[in-house]
């Protein structure tokens, strides 16, 4: 059914209840042959029941969803951010988990294909794990065969999306790079994880980064190197390990 077609009573009482969390209503209106399990609601941001669901952190009722047929990679909202998109913005690892089983079992999706799946801006599942700073959710992901090196529309990967992190990402900093992510990639102004780590005064990353092959004297297209936002910042501890 298209969301812009007259929605069924049922359809609509299904959103609803999957929004609330309501599994007893949900198990009983997916049985409903009047019932569309895809509907996307356009008032909602385009969402469906299970991205409902998901934004609600309700796993049981995503999973009686899905279990009752509901699409996995269905994307309709304006930035075509998929379920697994919403669940990683959310630290939901558990319903990434769900999602993942249940796009194996239906076999006639690429596991692959949605797990790397690219919003509006080029940002993946892993991409938005990682700047949420979810360990679960990367970890998750990774389990999957995500890829670190894709990028977005301004050339970041998920490794650069970590060091952006507001709050300590070192754990998923070194997943990221235990799986291969390139630490001297640069984005479209040139920016290597980094560098961004000395913007965001991320002293623990900086250090595991220059352990790893981080080269610390690349500069961004304005001729700025870490060490010269370690310096704005006036990250005492930054400052020396990257005049080393």
């Amino acid at each position: 059914m298209s969301a812009n077609r007259v929605v069924t009573e049922q359809t609509l009482a299904l959103f609803r209840a999957s929004e609330a969390g309501d599994a007893k209503a949900v198990e009983e209106l997916v049985r409903h042959p009047s019932t569309d399990l895809n509907w996307h609601r356009t008032q909602s941001y385009g969402a469906t029941a299970v991205v409902a669901a998901i934004m609600k952190g309700h796993r049981d009722v995503v999973e009686l969803l899905l279990d009752a047929g509901a699409e996995v990679g269905a994307l309709k909202t304006p930035d075509r951010n998929s379920p697994l998109h919403e669940a990683a913005f959310r630290d939901e690892p558990e319903i990434i988990r769900v999602l993942l089983a249940k796009i194996q079992l239906k076999g006639n999706q690429s596991v692959s294909a949605l797990v790397d799946l690219q919003n509006q801006f080029g940002n993946t599942p892993l991409h938005i794990a990682a700047r949420t700073g979810s360990v679960g959710c990367v970890t998750r992901l990774l389990e999957a065969d995500a890829k670190v090196s894709l990028t977005n529309v301004n050339g970041s990967g998920p490794l650069h999306h970590a060091c952006y992190c507001e709050r300590p990402n070192l754990a998923v900093v070194k997943l990221l790079v235990a799986a291969g992510a390139d630490v001297n990639a640069r984005d479209e102004q040139g920016c290597s994880p980094i560098i961004i780590a000395a913007k965001k005064n991320q002293t623990d990353v900086i250090d595991f980064l220059r352990s790893h092959g981080a080269d610390a004297k690349l500069k961004n297209a304005f001729g700025e190197d870490a060490l010269h936002f370690a310096t704005l910042r006036e990250n005492a501890n930054a400052i020396e390990l990257l005049g080393e």
